[in-house]
């Protein structure tokens, strides 16, 4: 930055020894060598203005989007503790579905070891009763081979022995057939009985074995259930667990953005202010040209007016500015304002004519071209003096006039640009009275 100085005071010191010695091709030469330094230094301003924009819009869009991915990682966070509790919970529900099981597993062996000893005790007691049907065939054979009937207490067959010795016999064979039978049929009713409660206590036990059965069956589609509902639970939370994870890499990605988009503007701005400092140490160059400028006319006018006094005097070199646009269209007046480009509030310190590119720009008066050449955040700029007076005309695009040329009023010296600190097409328009600078609106059109 300091090199924008220097090349300007350089530029001052070659193009006043230009003006009061006369051009020669080496200071010519040099002159043109620092005119394309200070170029690249503007280029370099530009970059570093460009630069801080850069970084104030990255730094803007981190700070912009860094609420809502904070946002997201706390209802990320949220989300994944609370699927951690979910897979709690079914961890616990499926424990305890799991002894359940176990316990209905349990119960249905059990009741289905009684149904296979209750079926074994009715095999054993259908036995028994089959034996005793045996039995009973048995005796009917033995009654019917030693003549004895179905009724043994029948009158009929005791009167059909021969001899009280036949009727003794007949009688005591019936007697020990129909006791044998009584004796068959009297177990037969027992065994029956008992068949028959053995069976009732079969349907019972079968009854509890089903039982057992669908509280088994039931237990188990609750624990599938369960470890379903565990399974999603933990999908959930490794769901929300990624979600988490990536959400907070974008928070981590965004605030190292904002870190460093505040660290590069930071150091943007420090260039910007350094070259801030290069434009003002610029006008004052300027200034301090033009003051020398105007106090030689000063001397040269106080010089004129002795030697003519007898003449009856001057009109103490007043001069007439016209518009130096053909549109005198104000686009930014002189005065307080805040800078388009560096965004400071502090004096505008010309008035902005509009004019297209290229639009041509006029002398305001007529008088001598002092420089045309790059002026830094003025850009391509023409200077004229007019006895008292010194005009003007920056960031033109190119120049129509030279160092040392006589001009007339309304003649044109250049074309309307944008170069140096501009943000569009226009012409600044500055005027100095007496070395110090003047709203130049108080004196066009005079």
């Amino acid at each position: 930055m300091r090199r924008l100085t220097v090349l300007a005071v350089t530029i001052g010191v070659l193009c006043t020894g230009l003006n009061q010695a006369g051009a020669t091709s080496d200071a010519e030469q040099r002159l043109k060598d620092a005119q394309n330094s200070l170029a690249h230094a503007q280029d370099e301003l530009a970059h570093s203005t460009q630069a801080l924009a850069d970084a104030t819009a990255a730094y803007q869009a981190a700070t912009a989007q860094l609420p809502a991915a904070e946002a997201s990682l706390a209802t990320a966070e949220q989300g994944l503790a609370a699927a951690e509790h979910e897979v709690e919970v079914a961890r616990g529900e499926v424990a305890a579905a799991r002894a359940a099981d176990e316990a209905a597993a349990e119960k249905l062996a059990e009741a289905e070891q009684k149904v296979e000893d209750q079926i074994a005790k009715i095999d054993d007691v259908t036995e028994r009763i089959d034996g005793k049907r045996a039995s009973i065939s048995q005796v009917a054979v033995q009654a019917y081979t030693r003549g004895v009937g179905a009724d043994l207490a029948s009158l009929t067959i005791l009167m059909q022995a021969d001899s009280m010795d036949e009727l003794a016999a007949r009688a005591a064979a019936s007697t020990s057939v129909l006791t044998a039978e009584n004796s068959i049929m009297s177990d037969l009713k027992v065994d029956r009985a008992e068949l028959a409660n053995e069976r009732v206590v079969l349907e019972d036990l079968e009854a509890a074995a089903e039982e057992a059965r669908q509280l088994a069956a039931a237990t188990l589609q609750a624990t599938e259930q369960r470890e379903q509902e565990a399974e999603a639970a933990r999908a959930a939370a490794q769901a929300a667990s990624d979600a988490a994870a990536a959400a907070k890499a974008q928070v981590d990605q965004l605030v190292a953005a904002r870190d460093g988009a505040v660290t590069a503007a930071q150091a943007a701005q420090a260039a910007d202010q350094q070259q801030t400092a290069a434009w003002a140490a610029e006008r004052d160059q300027i200034e301090a040209e033009i003051a020398a400028i105007q106090q030689q006319q000063q001397e040269q006018a106080e010089q004129e007016a002795e030697e003519n006094q007898d003449d009856g005097g001057g009109d103490g070199g007043s001069v007439t500015l016209a518009y130096p646009t053909a549109n005198p269209y104000v686009t930014s007046p002189y005065g307080m304002r805040v800078h388009p480009v560096t965004g400071i509030y502090k004096l505008h310190d010309g008035t902005d004519f509009r004019a297209y590119c290229g639009t041509p720009i006029r002398a305001a008066a007529a008088g001598t071209v002092e420089w045309a050449y790059y002026r830094g955040a003025y850009g391509n700029q023409v200077a004229i003096s007019h006895r008292r007076m010194v005009t003007t005309y920056s960031h033109l695009s190119r120049f129509a006039v030279s160092d040392g040329e006589s001009v007339s009023q309304g003649e044109v010296i250049g074309y309307s640009g944008t170069t140096g600190s501009s943000t569009a097409c226009h012409l600044h328009f500055m005027l100095y009275v007496g070395g110090e600078r003047v709203n130049p609106m108080n004196h066009l059109g005079r």
